[in-house]
């Protein structure tokens, strides 16, 4: 586990004169899943989480990470050369590189607007210098990096999209009529995919193709992608709302402008790059939230019908991996990948599949306790009988998008596994059963899913919920139910998909996590609820029924009724018997 590069890195920027480096794991679109070539901080740090940033200087290097990761951190990452410090440590740690003299150095491309802005006002202050790289220096160390590869493009058809892309723009176009804008550049994937019915595959278990798209209310929209890989029927569609360029004279919208026009970003999505040459070139940029977060997430009635479709076909086949697991003979000979291979297999025979929608955690044991675990394919861990195991995994499938996990006992539970669970799940209902007033943000009501973990001194470093999109990001924005919030102001609303999940971790022992995931529904004049859509059983081993009051109780049971009500016709009868004793009343 010998770090090998960070040196490299420091001799590269010694070379440079750059006295530190930031670098943020992510991509020129800012995506969270991303694709091989972009993995420059893993490359660097040996973290092979999806959230992560680091700072390099000339003698020293550190790592910041969210609490998901904390643990697989300290087993991956070598400490003698790079310190971990939780990801609420960046700016402290960032400050102290701002001497006066001394130069920082970022990739414009990697970082958000509002970040640099923030970056460029601190070094002023400071009499800080400040460096753009042209190149990546990452990519500059970086031998047989994986060439960046475009798949297929294809049409997101009305039957599951639910509305037609001409309707989206016009209402797109009409937000920068009401904003006094001219023009708007949009480069978040999941964005473009959705505003024009197009899925691609440019991104592993996320199906979107690299593009932007740049708006104006005086002519045609311009969408930059891999036109190659467009079938001529696709592309025929497209040119009557749009015009087709390839990705790769994306500058030149830029280089191109006249009339000092008024140009909307999303600063807190898009790249410096895009701002910078913008502002180089003549066009005045403005700061305007993407127009497509809301009525992306707030779906419309196809997309709900969908997801609700979605989920109970993928329910099933967690249904049949909890019975093939619970009920395995031999399942010490079985181990974390070839567990989470036989859940693939039976999310496969699911009609509509597309893929899975991230990579499964599969855990077991100590395991369980890292939140975002990656079970390592070159050295499987065997399962362990009267140990716990964790599931967490997804499907993308055409009509919606699934996420869901499952914490079940192998055998017997000790009793501190069963006051976890319990107490996990208690959290879980208190959630699900909320019913609240509108306005109400997903930061109101965090709280309520921790309460009976905080009761007796526990909690999770995670979010309790994040959105969900439509055959798209498994992780949506702007809708998230956490302590702290990117988008902090944004209300819940009719229509929104989030996740219920959360968790307890005790490091070097077990780890629980019940997710489910939930519509955002009317429930009476000026109050919401939430729509369970997720069905498979949880596991009765690792109740202790005692800790539920009434309500809760209540609450398990009718869900185990309607698990048993919605599955049971598609299973096995042996499946089925199953299913019908572990889904009894408690």
């Amino acid at each position: 586990m010998k770090n090998l590069k960070i040196p490299k890195i420091q001799k590269k920027l010694q070379d440079k004169n750059i006295d530190c480096l930031i670098i943020n794991r992510t991509d020129e679109f800012l995506n969270e899943y991303i694709a091989q070539d972009s993995e420059r901080l893993f490359w660097a740090t040996d973290f092979s989480g999806s959230a992560g940033r680091a700072i390099i200087n000339h003698e020293k290097s550190f790592l910041f990470v969210d609490g998901r990761y904390t643990f697989q951190a300290k087993e991956q990452v070598d400490e003698n050369v790079v310190s971990l410090l939780h990801h609420n440590d960046f700016s402290k740690e960032l400050n102290k590189n701002f001497i006066k003299d001394k130069c920082i150095g970022l990739d414009p491309k990697l970082h958000s607007i509002e970040e640099v802005i923030k970056i460029i006002e601190l070094a002023f202050k400071q009499k800080t210098k400040l460096y753009f790289t042209k190149i990546n220096i990452i990519d500059e160390l970086w031998d047989n990096k994986p060439m960046r590869s475009y798949g297929e493009i294809f049409n997101h058809p009305i039957k599951f999209a639910g509305e037609e892309s001409i309707n989206k723009l016009n209402s797109f176009v009409n937000t920068l009529e009401k904003n006094n804008l001219d023009n708007y550049f949009l480069s978040s994937l999941d964005s473009i995919a959705w505003l024009l019915n197009l899925r691609g595959f440019d991104i592993l278990h996320t199906p979107l193709a690299f593009s932007y798209l740049f708006v104006s209310i005086k002519s045609k929209p311009v969408l930059y992608l891999s036109v190659d890989k467009l079938n001529q029927d696709l592309k025929d569609k497209l040119n009557h709302i749009v015009s087709i360029k390839p990705i790769e004279e994306i500058d030149s919208v830029f280089n191109n402008l006249k009339h000092n026009p008024k140009i909307g970003f999303d600063f807190k999505n898009t790249s410096y790059y895009f701002y910078k040459l913008a502002s180089e070139n003549k066009g005045i940029p403005f700061h305007l939230e993407n127009p497509c977060l809301l009525p992306k997430a707030a779906k419309n009635l196809v997309e709900l019908q969908g997801s609700r479709k979605a989920h109970i076909r993928d329910g099933v086949s967690i249904t049949k991996f909890l019975y093939w697991l619970k009920t395995h003979k031999n399942i010490e000979k079985e181990n974390e990948i070839s567990v989470a291979n036989k859940l693939l297999f039976f999310r496969k025979s699911n009609d509509l599949f597309h893929s899975i929608s991230f990579d499964t955690i599969s855990a077991i044991g100590k395991n369980a306790a890292l939140p975002h675990y990656r079970a390592d394919i070159s050295n499987p861990v065997p399962m362990k009988n009267n140990s716990i195991y964790l599931s967490d995994s997804g499907g993308q499938y055409y009509d919606g998008t699934t996420d869901i996990t499952r914490t079940v006992i192998l055998g017997t539970p000790n009793e501190e596994q069963q006051e976890k669970f319990t107490r996990v799940l208690k959290g879980h209902i208190n959630l699900s059963s909320h019913i609240f007033s509108e306005g109400t943000t997903g930061t109101d009501i965090d709280n309520l899913a921790r309460a009976s973990l905080i009761e007796v001194g526990c909690d999770y470093d995670h979010g309790t919920g994040h959105g969900i999109g439509s055959f798209l990001s498994v992780h949506e924005a702007p809708q998230r139910i956490s302590k702290k919030n990117m988008f902090p102001s944004v209300k819940l609303l009719p229509g929104m998909i989030l996740s219920n999940e959360p968790g307890y971790y005790k490091e070097g022992d077990f780890g629980i996590r019940i997710e489910n995931i939930l519509i955002v529904q009317k429930a009476s004049e000026g109050m919401l609820k939430f729509e369970n859509i997720s069905w498979a059983p949880i596991d009765r081993d690792l109740i202790k029924a005692e800790i539920l009051n009434i309500d809760e109780l209540g609450w398990i049971n009718n869900y185990h009724q309607t698990v048993y009500d919605k599955l049971s016709n598609f299973l096995t009868l042996e499946e089925k018997r199953w299913l019908q004793e572990v889904t009894m009343p408690l």
